[in-house]
């Protein structure tokens, strides 16, 4: 199996970080073989333009959608993007690893999600959408750390909803969306604000649910 793991936090010494490299030891150990695509480490550009491509078409009028279909016809995407692509295509499982930003994803992450996701090529031109997407006999889902407690997330805490509530728009809007089968999220609630044994425990807790999905 292959697993492809979308890092998005620029300390390499955070929880989040921490996360990444649990969930690449549990599948190396199980014998998979594990891409790690580390954005801030790659200092990938999340700003999609015209700069993703080699060439443009020769459309009177510039579309960014239309130039990524274009792009995926006649191969002329930037190395940048097609590096992503690649592991993306050959991945049997997704991992999205982030801290939780202002109830979404870090801008680099979402610029990987606008650049990578191309029309043409995860989305649109041949393929359908969701149970009939590109990527329907794959596997994907996030593992996330927030800064507030899991306490935050209920109908009468602050946020007034669950999580998983909240994280729809990525699980049904972009990774259900292009045809993944979406497991729930593993969440690491509250991690600057517990004890290092406590963050030891929910990394242990991480263990086991990969163990739960991907024995």
């Amino acid at each position: 199996m292959n697993v492809l793991i979308v890092h998005a936090h620029e300390n390499p010494d955070s929880f989040s970080s921490a996360m990444k490299t649990t969930a690449l030891t549990y599948f190396k150990g199980k014998g998979h073989q594990v891409t790690v695509s580390d954005l801030y480490q790659k200092n990938f550009n999340p700003v999609a333009g015209k700069h993703d491509f080699k060439k443009t078409s020769d459309n009177s009028y510039y579309k960014y959608a239309l130039e990524q279909l274009h792009a995926h016809n006649a191969h002329t995407f930037q190395e940048d993007i097609k590096e992503e692509m690649v592991a993306l295509d050959k991945a049997d499982v997704l991992i999205l690893n982030f801290p939780f930003w202002w109830f979404g994803m870090p801008a680099i992450l979402k610029g990987w999600v606008d650049r990578v996701l191309a029309y043409g090529f995860a989305y649109g031109g041949t393929y359908g959408f969701y149970a009939d997407g590109k990527y329907n006999t794959k596997h994907a889902f996030l593992s996330i750390s927030t800064g507030s407690p899991s306490s935050f997330y209920t109908k009468d805490g602050a946020h007034g909803r669950s999580l998983e509530n909240i994280l729809r728009n990525i699980n049904e809007g972009i990774l259900g969306l292009v045809g993944y089968q979406v497991h729930p999220s593993f969440i690491a609630y509250a991690v600057s604000h517990v004890s290092h044994e406590v963050r030891e425990d929910m990394l242990a807790s991480y263990t086991r649910f990969l163990a739960s999905k991907f024995e």
